[in-house]
């Protein structure tokens, strides 16, 4: 058996994919808070977060919105954490594109899912290091060896978004 899809096919699945515009950053810059500061021999004052632990807040506003503190994270990187993973081929990227497919095809995923897995790709290699680890004095200054967290803002803050247009 034999099957052909014809012209008129490919172009009604091209329209229906072409309909959504993704995006992922940070959308909702609010101002970084600084961390509870303790002594020098004191224990810092921990949370968990995504986790692993991280640094409680305080009410103390820093000079840094959370969308600055990420662009200078990638600064000092120099690696655009936002499009990076995007560039290879891995198993978030993977189940995005099968769920996004799916919804395409027969509506039975929601555009919240696809936010979700956009949010996992970029989120997933902060959350496994591989960025590279602290440096030896600043993970004594934090408490902890979490590269790119330190109150756990910058990492909440990434979000992904799902547009349809009409």
């Amino acid at each position: 058996m034999r099957l052909e899809l014809g012209k008129s096919w490919g172009k009604k699945l091209q329209g229906r994919i072409e309909r959504y515009n993704f995006e992922v950053g940070v959308f909702d810059d609010k101002p970084h808070m600084d961390p509870v500061v303790t002594g020098r021999f004191d224990p810092p004052q921990l949370k968990n977060y995504a986790g692993g632990p991280v640094r409680r807040t305080s009410r103390q506003q820093g000079s840094l919105s959370v969308g600055q503190v990420l662009v200078e994270n990638m600064k000092r990187l120099n690696i655009n954490i936002l499009q990076r993973p995007f560039q290879e081929r891995n198993s978030e990227i993977l189940k995005f594109t099968a769920e996004f497919l799916k919804m395409v095809t027969s509506g039975k995923s929601s555009i919240k899912r696809l936010e979700n897995l956009l949010q996992a790709i970029v989120r997933n290699p902060i959350l496994k290091h591989e960025y590279g680890p602290n440096k030896p004095g600043t993970a004594d200054a934090k408490g902890f060896d979490r590269h790119l967290f330190d109150t756990g803002q910058m990492f909440r803050a990434i979000r992904a978004r799902v547009k349809r247009r009409v």
